[in-house]
């Protein structure tokens, strides 16, 4: 074809004669060349077969979820097994359930992807499926089921808002779990979550250690690098709890359930406003806008543990990082800390540089705005302990509750309650055992004060 014909359209010559008027019955129409046409086969009846075969009577079965090719078989196929198994609703008695293999199966027909000897290898609890859960937490199957599901718009929620202000401005979001929903995961904590493996560089939400334990390690060093990981519980997704719980050896239906106990997404949750419960959409907020996964709940009793299981590999990789560059590595919650002496403080930029690299490929990221670089010649604090000479803490916070001492003895505590909290005469008592509890000498003298106070 020339270029002439290929910009204008040559046309083609009519296989058939070019009438309008000439009858094409006797000859089947092909307008392709005649080296490309191939016998023409003549139309064939499909046979009657065709198909999987009619839906049963019976209500418990059913023909969905087959393979393709298998639909295409002409060959009539047996009825699946209907495993649409409900959990019954405690408040409204509702059946709310969804397949049951879809969060582990029954006793009868078992997650077929448990890996009982990863299991055995950590020490977990074996999990084969529903029954074996419900037996675990001590609470009824359909319970759990119940549990486990996202709520509808006519059932009540399972955790509520709470909204707390922060010192540096603006608020964060609580969702604390309802009293069932709690026990249970306070039961899936004692069983589960705290036996999972967790690195010895993390201090935060661990039995026998805390933010002190935390400060002690880096007492008397020359300088002291604080970092903070942003969105710390609301980076762990439903996807990667479920995830990680598959990789330790739970099947893929045990995974999902105890993924939804411990995740859960801010917008299926109710919070008061106007004297009134209503659903999370309709607060305002600038993290409910964004946060539209289920999450690690930041209330819930199972969400640090899991946080710090998680962050396994990522502890192991900061701490193999702090020991070539002759440093000390802790970690509480979402602070991380490094320390050491003058040849860290050069590397200091190199240091940071890796750091983010680290936490980066591990799906977390840092707040920079919380970036500091502590030298000797200043006041060092880690997790609000100071650090310089040995643990105490700062004189500023004692110089503050010490003039809230002063002017509920001398004035009355009334005055001093400017929180409005329920139990003010508690509340100075927790933070003067704080204060004991990482300065002696300090709480000793405030607790005098305390006594002074007519209550």
């Amino acid at each position: 074809m020339g270029l002439f014909d290929w910009l204008f359209g040559k046309k083609k010559k009519d296989p058939y004669g070019g009438s309008l008027k000439k009858d094409y019955a006797d000859k089947p129409y092909n307008d392709q060349p005649a080296r490309y046409q191939s016998p023409q086969k003549p139309y064939a009846q499909p046979p009657q077969t065709y198909g999987a075969a009619p839906r049963p009577a019976a209500t418990d079965e059913r023909n969905t979820g087959l393979h393709f090719r298998q639909k295409r078989s002409a060959r009539p196929l047996d009825p699946v097994k209907d495993q649409n198994l409900g959990g019954m609703n405690p408040l409204t008695g509702r059946v709310t359930g969804g397949p049951l293999s879809h969060l582990g199966g029954t006793r009868e027909s078992p997650d077929q992807h448990t890996d009982v000897i990863k299991l055995r290898s950590h020490g977990l609890p074996e999990i084969a499926h529903l029954d074996d859960l419900a037996d675990l937490l001590g609470a009824p199957r359909n319970e759990i089921i119940w549990l486990a599901s996202r709520p509808s718009l006519e059932e009540p929620t399972h955790y509520t808002l709470k909204e707390l202000q922060k010192k540096s401005g603006g608020s964060r979001i609580l969702m604390v779990p309802m009293p069932r929903m709690k026990a249970v995961q306070r039961a899936l904590h004692a069983k589960l979550v705290s036996k999972l493996p967790v690195h010895e560089a993390a201090h935060g939400f661990r039995k026998g250690r805390d933010a002190l334990s935390s400060a002690t390690a880096h007492v008397g060093k020359d300088v002291v690098i604080s970092v903070d990981i942003e969105d710390f519980f609301p980076s762990f997704t439903f996807r990667r709890v479920s995830g990680y719980l598959r990789n330790m050896g739970y099947g893929r239906g045990v995974s999902v359930a105890l993924a939804n106990l411990m995740t859960y997404r801010i917008r299926d949750a109710s919070i008061k406003k106007d004297g009134r419960w209503r659903w999370a959409t309709v607060h305002i907020h600038p993290d409910a806008a964004r946060r539209y996964h289920p999450e690690l709940p930041q209330g819930a009793p199972t969400s640090p543990g899991m946080a710090n299981a998680i962050v396994l590999r990522m502890d192991k990789r900061l701490h193999a990082l702090a020991q070539r560059f002759g440093a000390e590595y802790t970690r509480y919650a979402d602070d991380l800390t490094f320390s050491g002496n003058e040849d860290l403080a050069k590397g200091a930029g190199h240091l940071l540089q890796l750091i983010r690299q680290i936490v980066r490929t591990e799906g977390l990221r840092l707040n920079e705005k919380k970036t500091r670089i502590m030298r000797k010649g200043r006041q060092q604090r880690v997790t609000g302990v100071v650090v310089n000479e040995k643990t105490n803490v700062s004189r500023r916070d004692y110089d503050t509750l010490k003039a809230i001492l002063h002017n509920c003895i001398k004035h009355g505590p009334a005055g001093q309650n400017r929180e409005n909290l329920p139990d003010f005469r508690e509340h100075l008592r927790g933070r003067i055992a704080h204060i004991s509890h990482i300065g002696p000498e300090r709480g000793r003298k405030l607790m005098r004060m305390f006594e002074q106070i007519r209550w």
